[in-house]
């Protein structure tokens, strides 16, 4: 057989529909075709299908015409088929395989579409997300700024500004650390995959972040038109490397970049002003870097612990002390100055008086976190000394304001400063040869020292005379020095005579509990002398622009009004009481505010008395010798000293009410701190008391001012009202809720506002409260307000009424009790006490109260039975007592004899039970007969009820104990109609139920 060789050529084999392509071999030698085509073929071992023979033999033969074959073997034949076969089971798989992927391609093209759509949105996201971190890291830095610079530092009315200062520190701690994380928006909220994109990104953003820095550094170490804003950036940046670093990051580049950066702070704050002209560029724009470099440390110092160690140790601190020292000349150019600051857009420029305050938050913060207080005291007392000791007017200065700084940061390391050994008796031997402006420094130093009890005692003994020389023998006509050393001598007199001598305005809510004990004679003459001087400030009008002299002598009034000559001194000076009045309404100063307010308090204030155990507790204590002698003293006092009887006292609120104190508190208390109204309504309550008052303070506006206070309104950036603000507005308003109409005194719907601080005082502890509050809401409840009414029984008050029936006070109990019976005339109440399961306790509890000693807890109780009886519920459980019976028939019996012969004696027993209320030796018969009748009408109704509702089978027990002859005898013995009238119907009834009628 001859041999061929040829190409590669595809061939082409036709099975089903599907066509497949094999290479054909590169040579073919096989016999086929030829044989395949003409002859049969041979069968292989077993049977072979007709149909693959009659396809087979098609394809032999072209594949024999093709190779030039002349036969194709059986074996060879087989092996075709088994090979077509296994191609042709190929290719059906692939084509369900193609037929499936067709099907899936319209929801892959689906999915696909979504998935582009998602990846777009999710970039938006992150690109709205990174303009959102860049606009509230902007914001909140601006608001930091504004935080910071804000005037609203001053000192307190001890001439520090501790109490103002730590509530703007607890503004910045409420603020949080204002820096916005996007990674922890991620990681919360959105599930965030990284990639090597994002890795590419966190990367690229950590170097940029980086070299920011660096730049920020050079620029501020070149110190070539460095700007606040470079400061502002470079803080930012720190909080930023700080808040994203893990916490076992020892964050070693940041803090050496730290320490560069107090390096550059320290040259910027020792820098000396060019000039005392705050308009003068060079000046103003040193000024505002100052500002920014302390704003940037108060930033650092609050969000970043480590932070304050380092700044502790390094040079920044001497600089931030002497600073208030070195722009003193400078603020007092802008107060001298006429021209007022021209308005200006954007941020807050700093000026010369915001940097103190500034410094003081700085130095606070500073001194409650740092880990070496030892080091921190050392280091202050060191800087501060070393200033005092210098031959240089300048720095002795500046050294005295440190001292006075370090005062109003930290108090006790103020007093370890001025403990030194030798130190006050070597200020004192040359301070009367200092400047006047370092004396007022001093003296105001020592006036906010006399806090601590020690330091006090050190100063009264080294101090004194010095003081006592500017005030009483006018060694200087310097008013501010005047009024500095007289707060200071008022609270060294002031301080033997009490208990607790905490002094500053921290305490003068505690002081004005206090009255001092009565000294010598000269003791006596030097406070009135004083409380003149303060006066003499006040109402002077050359005074009225410096707040450092008004600062004093408000603060000094407000110690010395705690005694009661000082008082009525007041109260009878016209001119001061409208130079306080005018001062309140124009001032936006807490402490100022604060000192007023305890000037109004103390004036207004009623003696404390005392509960009988209180008292019995005191007698023990003087018998057993355990009281202190200063107690004791300060109570002799209060009992003894007339001025604060409380006639005096009603006579003082009159005359502050007459003279127009309203407009005053009104403003006081806008925008005011806790403090200021916690005394803001004290004082409406003391005003409150007199009830001639009420009607004129409610056309003042009285009602405005105490709602929110009694509702814990608070005005915006304000903490919620204490729990002695809102029981002392929420007295007050129950005082004008007893005597007034409700309807009148609180329109505009405002009557339901009421409940629930009512309510909510009968919880108190004080019984005067627990009664007041009663009272209130008996009269609440007579108005038949619904709304009202729902709100009482809502709020729990039914429930804390009748708690409030078991009181050991009489009083407690009895309006408890009225209260109750007002509430009656309400469905839902009703329905309670008619319950049979809920109402048997309360049905049996006021059936006792019907048999008590007082009068007007008889007649509330024995009304509310009264109208409970039209229940017929209510009469199986008034019958079902053991006494029910027994004490109705004593109301209806009472004064009434069943022999001639004790008349008299029975009716004098009548009247003495309910008069017994009355302190009156003469007793009105006519009253008391009245006050008879009122009991006996109740009785009388409660049977007509229980006869005409309950029942015959009620009847019959009320005959069975005589009721038939009780009732005749009320009837021919009472004078009231009504109570006859009622009587008479019951025995009516009983004759209609066929209950024979017996003599």
């Amino acid at each position: 057989m001859e041999s061929k060789t040829h190409s590669t050529t595809p061939i082409t084999i036709n099975a089903g529909t599907t066509d497949t392509h094999v290479d054909s071999p590169s040579g073919a030698t096989t016999a086929i075709a030829k044989t395949a085509a003409t002859t049969s073929v041979n069968q292989p071992e077993g049977p072979v299908a007709k149909e693959t023979v009659a396809i087979v033999g098609p394809v032999a033969a072209e594949l024999a015409q093709e190779f030039s074959v002349e036969s194709l073997s059986a074996p060879a034949v087989k092996e075709a088929q088994g090979q077509i076969q296994t191609v042709a089971l190929q290719m059906d798989g692939i084509r369900t395989q193609v037929g499936q992927i067709k099907d899936q391609l319209p929801g892959l093209n689906q999915q696909t579409a979504a998935l582009i759509e998602g990846a777009e949105a999710l970039e938006q996201m992150y690109k709205q997300i990174d303009a959102l971190a860049i606009m509230v890291e902007s914001v909140a830095a601006t608001v930091q700024d504004v935080n910071t610079s804000v005037d609203q530092a001053e000192r307190d009315l001890t001439s520090s500004a501790l109490q103002p200062l730590q509530a703007v520190l607890e503004t910045l701690k409420m603020a949080g650390t204002p820096f916005f994380n996007p990674a922890s928006v991620f990681s919360r909220n959105h599930p965030f995959v990284i990639t090597n994109a994002n890795l590419r990104n966190i990367m690229s953003a950590t170097i940029e972040h980086e070299e920011k820095v660096k730049e920020l550094l050079q620029t501020l170490q070149d110190g070539q038109d460095v700007q606040p804003a470079h400061i502002a950036d470079l803080t930012a940046a720190f909080l930023t490397a700080v808040a994203k670093a893990s916490p076992t990051d020892n964050n070693s580049t940041v803090r050496q970049q730290q320490k560069d950066y107090l390096g550059h702070c320290h040259t910027i704050l020792s820098k000396q002003l060019p000039t005392e002209d705050p308009t003068d560029d060079n000046t103003n724009a040193l000024l505002q870097l100052q500002g920014a470099a302390l704003k940037s440390l108060l930033r650092l110092v609050m969000n970043d612990v480590p932070f304050v160690d380092a700044f502790i140790y390094s040079d920044v601190l001497a600089d931030v002390l002497r600073l208030p020292g070195t722009v003193a000349s400078l603020i007092s150019t802008v107060e001298s100055s006429a021209n007022s600051t021209p308005a200006t857009t954007g941020p807050k420029p700093t000026r010369p008086q915001d940097l103190k305050p500034m410094a003081a938050i700085l130095l606070s913060k500073s001194f409650e976190t740092a880990s070496n207080k030892d080091h921190l005291r050392d280091k202050n007392t060191e800087i501060i000394l070393t200033d005092i000791g210098s031959d240089k007017v300048k720095i002795r200065a500046t050294g005295f304001q440190s001292l006075h700084l370090v005062f109003q940061a930290d108090m006790a390391i103020g007093c370890s400063i001025l403990a030194k050994e030798g130190l006050l008796v070597e200020l004192m031997d040359c301070i009367e040869l200092e400047p006047e402006d370092i004396q007022i420094t001093l003296t105001e130093t020592l006036s906010m020292a006399c806090a601590d009890a020690k330091t006090r005692t050190v100063i009264g003994l080294h101090c004194s005379e010095f003081l006592k020389s500017i005030v009483m023998r006018g060694a200087t006509n310097n008013q501010n020095l005047k009024g500095a050393a007289a707060v200071a001598l008022t609270k060294i007199s002031l301080s033997e005579s009490r208990k607790d001598p905490s002094v500053g305005m921290n305490g003068l809510d505690g002081a004005s509990k206090q009255t001092a004990s009565n000294g010598s004679s000269n003791s006596v003459e030097e406070e009135a002398q004083l409380a003149k001087l303060f006066s003499t400030l006040l109402k002077d009008d050359k005074n009225d622009k410096s707040s450092g002299i008004q600062l004093n002598a408000v603060e000094g009034l407000a110690y010395a009004s705690i005694q009661g000559p000082v008082k009525q001194l007041i109260i009878s000076d016209k001119a001061l009481l409208l130079s306080l009045f005018q001062l309140g309404e124009d001032t936006k100063n807490n402490p100022l505010k604060y000192g007023l307010i305890i000037i109004f308090n103390n004036l207004t204030a009623f003696r404390k008395r005392l509960s009988p155990e209180q008292e019995q507790m005191l007698k023990l204590k003087k018998m057993a010798g355990t009281l202190p002698k200063s107690e004791s003293g300060r109570l002799q006092n209060q009992d003894d000293d007339p001025l604060d009887d409380e006639a005096v006292v009603n006579q003082r609120n009159i005359t502050l009410i007459k003279l127009g104190i309203m407009p005053a508190l009104h403003a006081i208390g806008h925008q005011a701190s806790e403090n200021i109204r916690q005394s803001l309504a004290q004082v409406l309550r003391n005003l409150i008391t007199p009830p001639e008052t009420r009607g004129l303070l409610v056309q003042q506006g009285v009602v405005r001012l105490l709602v929110p206070l009694a509702l814990q309104q608070q005005q915006p950036q304000q903490p919620p009202a204490s729990e002695a603000t809102k029981t002392a507005a929420t007295q007050a308003l129950a005082k004008l809720t007893i005597t007034l109409d409700p309807r009148l005194t609180f329109k505009n719907h405002r009557m339901p506002e009421l409940v629930k601080p009512l309510i909510w005082l009968l919880e108190s502890t004080d019984q005067l409260c627990q009664f007041e509050s009663l009272m209130a809401l008996t009269n609440l409840g007579s108005m038949g307000d619904e709304q009202v009414l729902s709100l009482i029984v809502q709020d729990g008050g039914i429930e804390k009424m009748e708690n409030l029936q078991f009181s050991e006070h009489n009083l407690v109990r009895r309006a408890a009790t009225e209260a109750l019976c007002n509430m009656i005339f309400f469905e839902p109440v009703f329905e309670l006490y008619s319950d049979p399961k809920q109402g048997k306790n309360k049905i049996h509890l006021m059936l006792a109260l019907c048999d008590a000693d007082d009068f007007m807890t008889r007649r509330a109780a024995s009304g509310a039975l009264a109208v409970l009886s039209t229940s017929p519920v209510v009469c199986k459980m008034i019958i079902a007592q053991t006494r029910g019976l027994e004490i109705l028939k004593g109301l209806i019996t009472l004064g009434v004899s069943g022999s001639q012969s004790d008349t008299d004696e029975i009716e004098a027993k009548a009247i003495e039970d309910v008069m017994s209320d009355q302190e009156a030796v003469v007793v009105d018969h006519s009253v008391a007969v009245g006050r008879m009748d009122e009991l006996r009408h109740r009785g009388a109704e409660c049977f007509k009820n229980l006869i005409t509702i309950g029942g015959k089978e009620i009847s019959e027990k009320i005959a069975a104990e005589g009721g038939i002859q009780h009732l005749a005898q009320l009837i021919q013995t009472s004078e009231h109609e009504a109570v006859r009238y009622c009587a008479m119907e019951a025995l009516k009834a009983m004759s209609d139920q066929g209950i024979r009628l017996q003599k």
